[in-house]
């Protein structure tokens, strides 16, 4: 890096070295190492000008601007009463009618599945113990 480098950088990016490109700066450290005046000067002068920079604020708006901003902005609409009460019970409605639909499935299926005679009622008890030595029952 030049001199010339040097001073275009200062200019674009201010007299702290931190806030330069990561790419530039230890080339910028090197240069400030072996000239420390030259650099000194740049980086003083691109200081005070940082300073000045940091240092404004955007002043407030004066109140007829806000005033006027606010009186052009559109009205807040607000919805209908009746569009959230709708929402609300159609979504209790959907939630009824799935409980509905769990319970009928299940009356359907436990008819289906559901011994009709008294001789499966007992068949049906007597299978869920199939571990059972068959040879146990033949003396009952």
């Amino acid at each position: 890096m030049d001199l010339d480098r040097f001073a275009d950088l200062a200019e674009a990016y201010g007299g702290d070295i931190s806030r330069w490109p990561s790419i530039e700066r230890e080339a910028a450290t090197l240069l400030m190492a072996r000239s420390p005046e030259a650099t000194g000067t740049l980086l003083a002068q691109q200081s005070d000008l940082d300073w000045a920079l940091d240092s404004w604020r955007v002043p407030r708006p004066g109140v007829a601007l806000e005033a006027a901003i606010l009186a052009s902005a559109p009205a807040q609409r607000s919805a209908p009463i009746w569009r959230g009460w709708l929402w609300r019970t159609g979504l209790g409605a959907g939630l009824m009618a799935a409980g509905l639909a769990g319970v009928m499935a299940g009356v359907v299926v436990s008819g289906a599945v559901a011994p009709v005679g008294e001789l499966e009622v007992i068949t049906a008890a007597v299978s869920a113990y199939d571990t059972l030595d068959v040879d146990l029952w033949a003396g009952v």
